[in-house]
């Protein structure tokens, strides 16, 4: 029993000694005193935004160097060092720490650090105008003080701005769009549509691209904004597939969305691919659902969740990075779907009720 016990214990000093390196919790370097320095650094200080993530063309990015000392006894004249790629271009705003900046280099002078005080140093950072492929660049951070050194290495990624996915994404728009012209020619959809329907659809397309746009600048609800606009865009939306029960009714509706915000706000015809998805997405349900134009609660509810997860894919994961230059996170993304679609929910439910009324009064 007793060596038994004793293998147990010596595999399990084994285990520490091997994993040493590994889970530098678990035994650490630095048994010889009690000083020790942390330091941790964050770019972008974004919550929405995907750290250690730039995208070329983007403005100015707020970074934060913190430095911790975690042993128990302080620390005389710590001097911070701060090495940004060549690549970025580095500005210091003011704060209270003492900091000098030679092109790349930043100093800063901390003096005395306390037993568990913390130092944070605040610099702006601008990637670069272009670049020609992703690249990996690191901050060297060589923290020193009167009894030791401490470097530290923080990577980011820099993205070049995908310029050259605006072209084709707006060549793939003006084709899928020509298609579904030509197509709804040949089955002789377009020649189903009256010219009651046609002012149906400018109509309600007018409310959503003015009058819906307009609120939305109006109200701030912060990271809810999407109610703002999700809600009654579904809601119309059931009401265009109601009153006008065409193929095609959902793309034709987005379409001139976008035609009259080009015209209003000076949308770019970029987004032409983003406003025929959430269309065509919705057509291709009332197909799926054998000609359901919202005809039910459920299918209304459907159509309105599919098209908010449509649109947050396209909008956070291709037409951000492209018109904004930010790369979000993939939480805040997932956010943000959960908001579109309980706005789709909404909408749907309530277009329903909407549609009804208006379907009924037409008659």
């Amino acid at each position: 029993m007793i060596c038994r016990h004793q293998t147990l214990l010596l595999l399990l000093l084994l285990i520490l000694i091997f994993t040493g390196p590994v889970f530098p919790f678990i035994v650490s370097a630095n048994t010889d005193t009690d000083e020790v320095l942390t330091i941790h650094m964050e770019i972008p200080v974004h919550d929405d935004k995907a750290r250690d993530k730039l995208v070329a063309g983007s403005t100015w990015e707020r970074a934060t160097i913190t430095i911790t000392n975690t042993g128990n006894s302080a620390l005389s004249n710590v001097n911070v060092v701060i090495e940004a790629p060549e690549y970025l271009t580095i500005n210091i705003p003011t704060q209270p720490v003492s900091v000098e900046q030679t092109d790349q280099i930043t100093t800063a002078l901390i003096g005395d650090l306390k037993a568990h005080d913390t130092v944070t140093i605040l610099m702006d950072v601008k990637p670069p105008v272009s670049i020609e492929y992703k690249k990996q660049m690191d901050f060297n951070i060589i923290t020193t003080h009167d009894t030791g050194e401490y470097i530290y290495t923080h990577q980011i990624s820099v993205m070049p701005p995908p310029s050259w996915i605006s072209y084709i994404i707006i060549v793939l728009s003006f084709l899928i769009f020509i298609g579904i012209i030509i197509i709804g020619k040949r089955l002789g959809v377009l020649e189903l549509f009256t010219t009651v329907d046609l002012i149906t659809i400018a109509l309600i397309a007018a409310i959503i691209a003015i009058v819906l746009r307009y609120l939305s600048k109006m109200i701030n609800l912060g990271w809810f904004d999407g109610l703002v606009i999700a809600i009654p865009t579904v809601m119309l939306m059931i009401v265009a597939l109601r009153l006008v029960r065409k193929p095609g009714t959902a793309t034709l509706l987005f379409i001139v969305v976008l035609l009259i915000s080009m015209v209003m706000w000076g949308s770019h015809i970029m987004w032409l691919g983003f406003y025929l998805a959430e269309g065509v997405v919705v057509d291709l349900m009332v197909v799926l659902f054998k000609m359901d134009y919202a005809d039910k609660r459920s299918t209304a509810i459907i159509y309105g969740v599919a098209r908010g997860v449509t649109v947050t894919l396209l909008f956070y994961l291709l037409f951000a990075p492209i018109e904004w230059k930010i790369c979000y996170d993939m939480w805040y993304i997932y956010l943000q779907m959960g908001i579109a679609c309980t706005g789709g929910f909404i909408g749907g439910y309530l277009g329903y009720d909407t549609a009804n009324k208006m379907v009924g009064a037409k008659l």
